[in-house]
């Protein structure tokens, strides 16, 4: 079994949200599309999750944040694949800045910068920006764990369960 562990920051400054921008490909067969995101990405090996969340704010958006409490955890199989076992685990942070200027370092990250809230929800409109949206709608306080079984996983997994 594969698995994919991620670390994202959520930093909320004057109302807004910070978010960065970059061109990914959703699908392996889809052309690249702009997506807004949390700051954030990929644990390497051997990286712990705060290590990896300083590491990708500070790469994709200049910035220096301390990480100040977990507001959600996901847990996703077939996120991004065929494959219904692949599973991946997001963890997502609330944080602070302690310094540093907005000025992302990625050559990948087109843009970082601040959105209401509203201007956000009109950016982050990707399928998996479901669960960011049931944590916002509900206060920001809520801690959960969610695990989701994504339809296209789920599909080949019934159809290697039901055989040829």
């Amino acid at each position: 079994m594969s698995e994919l562990v991620g670390s994202f920051g959520i930093l909320e400054e004057d109302g807004k949200i910070l978010l960065a921008s970059e061109m990914r490909r959703l699908a392996a067969d889809a052309p690249p599309v702009l997506c807004h995101d949390l700051p954030g990405g990929g644990v390497e090996e051997g990286e712990a999750l705060v290590e990896t969340l300083v590491r990708e704010f500070r790469e994709e958006t200049g910035l220096e944040v301390e990480v100040e409490d977990l507001a959600f955890m996901i847990e996703r199989f077939g996120f991004r694949s065929s494959d219904p076992g692949r599973r991946s685990r997001f963890f997502f942070f609330r944080v602070r800045r302690v310094g540093g200027t907005l000025a992302p370092r990625d050559r990948e990250i087109l843009s970082a910068g601040w959105f209401p809230i509203d201007e956000a929800r009109r950016l982050m409109t990707q399928w998996y920006h479901r669960e960011w949206w049931t944590w916002i709608e509900g206060g920001r306080s809520a801690r959960y764990f969610l695990t989701i079984r994504d339809p296209e996983a789920r599909d080949a997994q019934r159809r290697e369960r039901s055989g040829p």
